[in-house]
């Protein structure tokens, strides 16, 4: 059954590679999970079988979950690079912290990031099973359903601080490798997104959630992108809450993979095509990912991470002279003093790195100049607003 299955698929391929074009984008993004869901029988035997641990220690302040996955992690990332295949690695902080007690771990991480991959941002709030621990909720700002959550925050001990605490770990990650990070998958958005994230993903296990057109959305006032994006991913539990075997599971994830396969010719010039799945389903069924990783290669669509999709970014590093969209920011690294030059422009949003906006400025000129003398050096965000969307680039104050 499985020789029929590759056969049929190495069928579609060689039908996709002759239909499709590079006009067709596809970003697969990676969730990292915070690993604190003692529901997920899975997750709890993995656990005890290779580190001894009980489940119940998923509920303290540990980095278990982390350092079991980390090596299919390389792996996964191995294998993207074997198919040209570019990452949106959205990271819980838990990941971050676990990457930072490593100089190897940073290098390695670093050297995903200079090779195309993405460093992105995920986030569970206190709705989730997987909840990571912070949240801004109880931060002096009342929300209607507070009380719902109020029991599960104070008194399970899973609560490790509010969320700039959270994207400390992520932020000094990024100073690390000399990135920045503009996208996430974020839960609670509107209470608990971090300043910086201008370009948001959510989904599911629907069709429509495979293809969508990138659009603003005010959260909760500022625009930000919106991409949707399609599971592929296992299940643990039926409809009714029943436990399903590993055999099950795979069947499951497989069916997913092939609905993306059969509906990729459906991708429009103005539309994106987003896939996720988890860094723990990897690590359950690697071969899944890999025919993902192969069908994405041979279909020859384009494949980039989200901020490249949207930016149309030349993944070479940081030049002296960046131009985006007819957007020019020079001499970069800076001084202090630099210029953003461009048509339509219509404000500028400067933030450091601990996504603090530093300086925001409206403007219809052609070419200005900013002066950040008096911040301390390091890498700056320059969110730039025009009328045809947003451009976001990276600045160093040397």
């Amino acid at each position: 059954m499985k020789q029929i299955f590759f056969s049929l698929t190495f069928l579609f391929l060689c039908i996709s590679t002759a239909t499709f074009g590079q006009n067709d984008k596809v970003f697969i993004m990676v969730h990292f999970e915070a690993g604190r869901d003692t529901s997920h029988p899975m997750m709890n035997e993995i656990l005890f079988n290779e580190l001894g641990y009980p489940p119940d220690s998923l509920r303290t302040n540990n980095l278990y979950f982390q350092q079991v996955t980390w090596l299919s992690t390389v792996h996964m990332v191995e294998t993207a690079d074997t198919f040209n295949i570019k990452l949106t690695l959205a990271i819980q902080s838990q990941m971050a912290e676990y990457i930072l007690q490593d100089a190897n771990k940073i290098n390695l991480f670093n050297s995903w990031i200079e090779n195309g991959h993405e460093f992105a941002m995920h986030h569970h709030g206190v709705k989730h099973i997987d909840w990571g621990g912070y949240t801004n909720r109880f931060q002096g700002t009342s929300y209607p359903d507070d009380y719902l959550w109020l029991d599960r925050f104070q008194n399970s001990g899973l609560y490790r601080g509010e969320m700039q605490l959270s994207f400390n770990y992520l932020q000094q990650l990024a100073t690390e490798i000399n990135d920045s990070v503009v996208t996430g998958c974020i839960t609670d958005t509107q209470i608990d997104k971090p300043d910086g994230i201008i370009y948001l993903t959510e989904g599911g296990k629907n069709l429509s959630d495979l293809i969508s057109i990138p659009d603003t959305v005010p959260i909760p006032v500022e625009p930000l992108y919106f991409l949707s994006h399609y599971q592929i991913v296992s299940a643990f539990k039926d409809e009714y809450g029943n436990f399903l075997d590993e055999a099950t599971n795979y069947q499951y994830a497989t069916a997913k993979l092939d609905t993306v396969m059969m509906n990729i010719n459906q991708i429009d010039n103005d539309e994106i095509m987003g896939i996720v799945f988890h860094a723990f389903d990897y690590y359950r069924f690697p071969d899944i990912y890999r025919d993902l990783f192969n069908f994405i290669n041979q279909s020859s669509v384009n494949n980039k991470s989200i901020r490249c999709l949207m930016n149309d970014c030349n993944i070479t590093g940081i030049d002296e002279n960046i131009s985006d969209n007819n957007i020019k920011i020079y001499p970069n690294p800076t001084k202090g003093i630099f210029s953003v030059q461009g048509k339509e422009i219509r404000t500028i949003e400067i933030t450091n790195i601990s996504g603090q906006i530093i300086k925001k400025i409206s403007t219809r000129t052609k070419r200005f100049t900013v002066d950040i003398n008096e911040q301390p050096k390091g890498i700056y965000m320059i969110k730039i607003v025009t009328d045809k969307g947003i451009v976001v680039k990276k600045v160093i104050l040397k």
